[in-house]
């Protein structure tokens, strides 16, 4: 076992390492600009404090051990129950509402699949202490505005709103097994088991109509699917549900994003703490949900004062899947290399210099081993540096790299390729 890594995990260097930590320097980078601020919580905590409102198939998948005094901790499986656990028992009293941003590792234990390890990324946002569709239209617009940094030219947003669901499931009174199994054929958007459930369940005339109805409740045309929706309310639960997504759509309307959402009203699948709006993005072909978000008003309110929440989280990996997929262009396995390797024989001027071009933004590699220039060449050559720089006398003579490989004299000329 010396050496290797355990199923599951796996080591990122040279270029792939740079595309994961420019990914989610660019993503940190536009939720600044939106106003979130930055939030570290622990790799690892009370396994009681993660597993609060968590699904019984994500608290399958925690990385549970004990700690020398005897208490269960676990790997983080998410950020938005430590930042909701941080925002309850530290921030209450600090002004609402608080928005937070993250990029950084989590762990699952699951079968390792296309743009998922055991150990992957999520960057993404939390937006504390506010209820209204103004807040979940905010995390929707930056979801879409996180997609065009990331690369993506085509993707898509899966809305759903629980509670419209939630209330059918109340006014139809099912008892736990009816529930679970009209809740597995809508998750799995299967009309045989919705069939089977239909056969097996008495139901009154209008409560039939709203099961019947709800395949039929998705599409790109919100408006049409909301009409629709309306008419087979059965209570003020699922009233309420459409209410607010007409606030959420008029807010999204601004943002001028409708057209990367589509509704879909059987989309209720869920961490088990969320309480409204729900969402997924996706990308045409990769098979995957490349992100996930939704609203959990009652997750804060276990570790303190009750708070409404939104938020989404986003997949590293998974974006970087799909960006490739679209572009065609595949990672590299190689260094990326620097502007020019240099060899300055230690003097100050030359040192200088260098110092002054880094400044500039120019990456500059200086030779250390004390190699002569036809070993530096022959390095430069197989690492693919453009430029090698040797300081004589008094400046900086200039070997640029051919089209061949080799490296010719540029009569002191030096320009650094962007």
């Amino acid at each position: 076992m010396q050496g290797q890594i355990p199923f599951g995990v796996a080591d990122y260097f040279w270029e792939e390492a740079l595309q994961r930590q420019e990914l989610i320097t660019s993503l940190l980078a536009t939720f600044r600009a939106w106003g979130y601020g930055d939030v570290m919580p622990p790799a690892f905590e009370y396994a009681a404090s993660l597993t609060a409102q968590a699904s019984a198939s994500l608290q399958a998948e925690m990385y549970r051990f004990l700690d020398r005094d005897g208490s269960t901790l676990a790997l983080r499986p998410e950020f938005t129950t430590p930042i909701a656990r941080l925002a309850g028992t530290r921030l209450h009293d600090w002004p609402m509402p608080q928005r937070f941003c993250y990029g950084g590792s989590v762990f699952r234990y699951v079968d390792p699949q296309a743009g998922r390890q055991r150990e992957f990324w999520q960057a993404g946002v939390e937006l504390i202490g506010a209820p209204s569709p103004d807040a979940d239209a905010e995390v929707l617009a930056l979801t879409a505005e996180a997609m065009k940094v990331a690369g993506l030219t085509d993707y898509r947003i899966v809305l759903g709103q629980i509670r419209y669901f939630g209330g059918l499931l109340a006014a139809l009174e099912l008892t736990p097994d009816q529930a679970d199994s009209l809740r597995w054929a809508i998750e799995r958007k299967s009309e045989p088991a919705l069939a089977d459930f239909l056969r097996d369940t008495p139901l009154r005339t209008g409560q039939r109509q709203a099961v019947e109805a709800l395949p039929g409740l998705s599409g790109g045309d919100i408006q049409r699917v909301i009409d629709q929706a309306e008419r087979h309310c059965l209570n003020t639960e699922m009233h309420r549900a459409l209410v607010n997504l007409r606030g959420v759509v008029d807010a999204l309307a601004g943002y001028g994003v409708l057209e990367s959402v589509v509704l879909d009203l059987t989309e209720i699948r869920s961490l088990g703490y969320y309480t409204g709006i729900s969402f997924e993005a996706l990308a045409p072909e990769s098979g995957f949900s490349i992100g996930s978000g939704g609203r959990y008003d009652d997750l804060v309110g276990h570790f303190g004062p009750a708070q409404p929440a939104v938020g989404v989280a986003l997949g590293v990996e998974r974006l970087l899947l799909a960006r490739q997929r679209q572009s065609g262009q595949i990672a590299s396995l190689q260094p990326t290399p620097p502007h020019a390797l240099v060899i300055s024989h230690q003097n100050p001027a030359a040192l200088a210099q260098v110092q002054r071009w880094r400044a500039a933004g120019y990456r500059l590699q200086m030779e250390v081993n004390g190699r002569g220039l036809a070993d530096v060449l022959a390095s430069a050559e197989r690492t693919g540096i453009a430029q090698v720089l040797i300081w004589e006398d008094e400046g900086f003579s200039a070997f640029r790299r051919q089209s061949d490989g080799s490296f010719e004299s540029t009569s002191g000329e030096i320009f650094f390729d962007e």
